[in-house]
């Protein structure tokens, strides 16, 4: 587990900058994130999504209504809301989840049934703070492990929050 503070939407950009790099060199499938209305989930979606290759032709939006947006980038992005599924999974996003090829980024993931998890994947909950954010990563499965690694050795990531 690591906790980073994000302070402004630079450092959101640069965090989702990183994310994507990580994506492409260790392969993780899939990012959850957890968090209230306005914690920042679909901005860093968005700044993933556009430093992913191809990402300057996503237009990048809440999948609110929509329930899943898919990006033209490499690798191809699945983000999803579940926020109005709980207990039951859409096709659509079940199959998405079962192709390893698509990266998922599935915003209120709190919402995704035990048995649709995904085996491996980064777990993100955001918490607004007064005039930050605060972010708790935690990693379940080798490769998401492997990006958490990633992410401590190039982010000045609280050790205090280590496990």
């Amino acid at each position: 587990m690591a906790q980073i503070t994000l302070h402004n939407l630079s450092e959101t950009e640069r965090l989702g900058a990183m994310l994507a790099e990580a994506v492409g060199s260790c392969g993780i499938a899939a990012l959850l994130l957890r968090g209230p209305l306005g914690s920042g989930k679909t901005t860093l979606t968005r700044a993933l999504v556009e430093a992913l290759p191809g990402g300057d032709q996503a237009e990048v939006a809440s999948p609110s209504f929509t329930l899943c947006n898919y990006y033209p980038t490499t690798p191809p992005v699945m983000h999803c809301d579940l926020y109005r599924s709980p207990g039951s999974l859409p096709d659509e996003i079940a199959e998405g989840l079962d192709r390893p090829e698509i990266f998922s980024v599935l915003e209120w993931s709190e919402y995704l049934p035990e048995a649709e998890m995904p085996q491996d994947y980064l777990d993100i909950s955001l918490q607004p703070c007064e005039v930050s954010r605060q972010l708790t990563l935690q990693a379940h499965g080798p490769i998401a492990a492997k990006l958490l690694r990633h992410l401590r050795q190039n982010w000045p990531v609280d050790s205090s929050a280590h496990g």
